[in-house]
C-alpha cells in the first residue's frame, strides 16, 4: 500500500466508526482504517445517502428484504478499476466493482482499505462473440448454460464466504436473450441456496422499459439491476424507468461524464469532446438524479484508472503523462479534477490540494467546437485556456499530440510552460485524427480533451 499523502484534506482530522447492518457492532477493519488516515492527518467521512431504505423494503419480500439490509445506513460510492486504491479509500470510496472474480488475496487486501467489493462474473453473448484479437466464437446458453452455472457454483465455493463481498453480478452489457437470462436466474438460485442473503444482480446500457420486462420475466431471483449511464441526461432516463418498471433495488454500476457516442459532431461527423468544466458540471447533475432515486443504491464511476484509447481524457479519473502510452507505473499518473469531483460527492469535501481545468481549446483561433481543419505537414497554433482550482498550482505545463483511430501518436508531445504552442499535422490527410491537449500542475495533477481535426492537402 502507497504512503498516503498527510495533507490530503483541509479540516480537522475525523474518525469514523462504522456500523454493522443492524447498527449495533463496530467493523474493526474499517476501524482500523479510519484510524489509519487519522494517524496521516486525513479526513474520512460519509454524506447523507439517497436512498429511500423504507421504501426499498416496502417493495421486498422477506427473503430480498434479508439481503436488502446491507443498505441501512449503506450507500454505494464506488469505483470500477483497481488503480491508485489507496487514494480511492482516502477520498470516500467504500466499494469496488471487478469484471472478473477476484482471489481471496485481493479480496482481503480490499477489505483492508474498507471496500466492500461487487464481483464480476464474465458471461459471453448469446450466439456470436468477438475476442480481443478480433476473432469470432459462438455460444449457446440452451447447450452450455449447465456448465456456465457449474463454473459460477465453483467460484462460489471459493471465495463465496468472504466478508467483503457485498453482491455478484452476472455479467456485464450481455445482450438479454432469454437463453441467458435464464441462466442468469439459475445462478442467482444457486448462489441464494447456498448463501441466502448474498445479492445477485447483471447489468445493462441505460435501462430501457423493454430490457428490465425481459429480466422480470426470465430472472425473477435476480436481486439488483445494474445500469451503465454516461451523461446526466441518461442516469436520469434509466433511473425514472427502473422506479416505474422495476420496483426494487438497482444502481449506476458504470458512470461517468457524456460519452463519444452522443453529442455535436463535426461536418464529417465526428462527436466533440466536453470540456472539463463542462464534464464537471455534467457530474454534479448525475450525482443530484441519483440521491434523488429512492431505490438507487449508489453508483461505481468508470474508470478509476488511464486508458491507452484514442480518447483516454474521456473518463479516466487518471492521466498518463506520457499521453497514449500503454503501461506506466500508476505512482506517475496524474489525478484529474474528476477524481476531486467524486472525493467531494463521497466525503463531503474536495481535497486541499486541487488540479488546473483545462476549459477550452483554439486551433489557429478556432474554439474547441468550431470544425478544425489544418494541412497536412504543416504546422499550426494551439492555444489553452485553463483555469487554476488551487493558489499552489499556479504554474502549468501544457503538452499536445496528435492521435490516430487507433491512439497512436503520429505527432508530438510538444511542451510548452505558456497555453499557446505550435504542433505539426500529419502528412496523410484524414478525417479520423484528434489533437489532445493536457494542462498539468504541481502534486501530479492534470486535467485534458481532445478535439477532432480534419486533415487536407493542401497550402
Amino acid at each position: 500500500m502507497n504512503v498516503l499523502h498527510p495533507t490530503v484534506f483541509s479540516e480537522k482530522t475525523t474518525i469514523v466508526l462504522f456500523l454493522d447492518q443492524a447498527g449495533r457492532k463496530l467493523s474493526w477493519a474499517c476501524r482500523a482504517l479510519s484510524l489509519l488516515l487519522a494517524g496521516l492527518g486525513l479526513f474520512l467521512a460519509a454524506t447523507a445517502s439517497g436512498l429511500d431504505y423504507s421504501a426499498l423494503m416496502h417493495s421486498a419480500d422477506s427473503a430480498r428484504a434479508a439481503r436488502y439490509e446491507v443498505f441501512r445506513g449503506f450507500q454505494i460510492k464506488g469505483i470500477c478499476g483497481t488503480t491508485r486504491l489507496d487514494l480511492a479509500a482516502a477520498y470516500g470510496a467504500n466499494t469496488l466493482r471487478t469484471y472478473i472474480p477476484p482471489s481471496r488475496a485481493k479480496l482481503d487486501n480490499y477489505q483492508r482499505l474498507g471496500l466492500k467489493v461487487i464481483v464480476g462474473i464474465w458471461m459471453p453473448h448469446q450466439g456470436e462473440n468477438q475476442g480481443q484479437d478480433g476473432s469470432t466464437w459462438d455460444w449457446d446458453y440452451r447447450e452450455k448454460g449447465d456448465d456456465q452455472v457449474k463454473v459460477f457454483e465453483e467460484t462460489v465455493s471459493r471465495i463465496g464466504d468472504h466478508p467483503a463481498i457485498l453482491m455478484w453480478c452476472l455479467g456485464n452489457e450481455v445482450p438479454l436473450d432469454p437463453a441467458y437470462l435464464e441462466t442468469v436466474n439459475r445462478m442467482s438460485l444457486a448462489l441464494h441456496q447456498r448463501f441466502p442473503k448474498q445479492l445477485t444482480s447483471l447489468t445493462m446500457v441505460n435501462a430501457p422499459a423493454d430490457k428490465i420486462a425481459l429480466v422480470k420475466q426470465y430472472a425473477s431471483d435476480l436481486d439488483v439491476i445494474g445500469y451503465n449511464s454516461y451523461g446526466q441526461g441518461a442516469v436520469g432516463g434509466a433511473s425514472q424507468n427502473l422506479e416505474a418498471e422495476w420496483g426494487r433495488a438497482y444502481y449506476v454500476s458504470e458512470l461517468g461524464p457524456q460519452g463519444p457516442w452522443w453529442g455535436n459532431k463535426t461536418a464529417w461527423g465526428v462527436v466533440y469532446e466536453q470540456s472539463y468544466d463542462a464534464k464537471l458540471d455534467d457530474l454534479r447533475d448525475s450525482f443530484k438524479k441519483i440521491d434523488a432515486a429512492p431505490r438507487c443504491l449508489g453508483s461505481t464511476m468508470f474508470l478509476w484508472g488511464s486508458g491507452p484509447l484514442q480518447r483516454p481524457t474521456y473518463f479516466c479519473a487518471f492521466l498518463n503523462p506520457q499521453g497514449n502510452v500503454k503501461s506506466v507505473d500508476e505512482k506517475e499518473l496524474c489525478a484529474t479534477p474528476i477524481t476531486e469531483e467524486f472525493c467531494h460527492y463521497w466525503s463531503g469535501r474536495y481535497p486541499q490540494e486541487r488540479g488546473p481545468l483545462l476549459t477550452k481549446i483554439k486551433i489557429d483561433g478556432q474554439t474547441n467546437e468550431s470544425d478544425a481543419v489544418v494541412m497536412s505537414g504543416q504546422p499550426f497554433k494551439v492555444t489553452a485556456t485553463a483555469t487554476s482550482l488551487d493558489e499552489k498550482n499556479s504554474q502549468l505545463q501544457f503538452r499536445w499530440w496528435i492521435l490516430d483511430k487507433a491512439g497512436k501518436t503520429v505527432s508530438g508531445p510538444v511542451n510548452s510552460d505558456q497555453p499557446i504552442a505550435e504542433i505539426t499535422a500529419p502528412k496523410a490527410p484524414g478525417t479520423t485524427y484528434v489533437l489532445m491537449g493536457y494542462v498539468i500542475g504541481s502534486g501530479k495533477r492534470a486535467s485534458g480533451f481532445t478535439v477532432p481535426i480534419l486533415v487536407k492537402v493542401g497550402k
